[in-house]
């Protein structure tokens, strides 16, 4: 895992922990790979694949 990944991890576990809910926007996907690895404890990752609607359901569905 490289140093900005690294750097990126943190933050997001940070926003996570503060926040309780964290909204990322890849448009160009760069980070996507490093977003499949993302594993927090206690923390659900939903990925946008194509669809706002499909993933505010799935939101809704989990009840985050």
């Amino acid at each position: 895992m490289g140093i900005v990944t690294q750097y990126v991890r943190k933050l997001i576990a940070k926003q996570v922990n503060d926040n309780g809910l964290v909204v990322w926007y890849d448009p160009d996907g760069a980070y996507s790979e490093a977003v499949k690895a993302l594993d927090l404890p206690d923390t659900t990752v939903l990925r946008y694949d194509g669809s706002f609607v499909r993933l505010r359901w799935e939101i809704d569905q989990k009840k985050l």
